[in-house]
């Protein structure tokens, strides 16, 4: 949808676009961008007065929305760097995948 502006499945061209999906806030006012995923990691402190964790919120989602049928698209925006941080942490929530092959396809 994002790239041909048309409904993969009723072939629509009406489209909502959310350019950032938000969820409330858990204190009850504003809103805060839905992460891709959000994980505390190790920062290494061991100072009394600096936090032991951190918490890594990886990018946010923009969402295409068919008008008509209610088909969507979700895509991840701004995650990369932050999601390579919480794969280097031994942790089974975030793998890296890279399913492209090196070299020629013959064998």
């Amino acid at each position: 949808m994002k790239t041909s502006r048309q409904c993969p499945k009723c072939q629509s061209r009406k489209l909502w676009v959310v350019h950032k999906v938000e969820q409330p806030r858990p204190e009850g006012w504003g809103t805060n961008p839905l992460h891709v995923t959000s994980q505390y990691v190790l920062t290494g402190n061991t100072d009394v007065v600096s936090a032991a964790t951190a918490l890594v919120n990886a990018g946010f989602f923009e969402a295409w929305i068919c008008a008509v049928c209610g088909f969507t698209e979700w895509y991840a925006r701004d995650a990369n760097n932050a999601l390579a941080q919480l794969a280097a942490h031994p942790s089974p929530r975030v793998q890296y995948i890279d399913g492209e092959t090196s070299g020629t396809p013959y064998r």
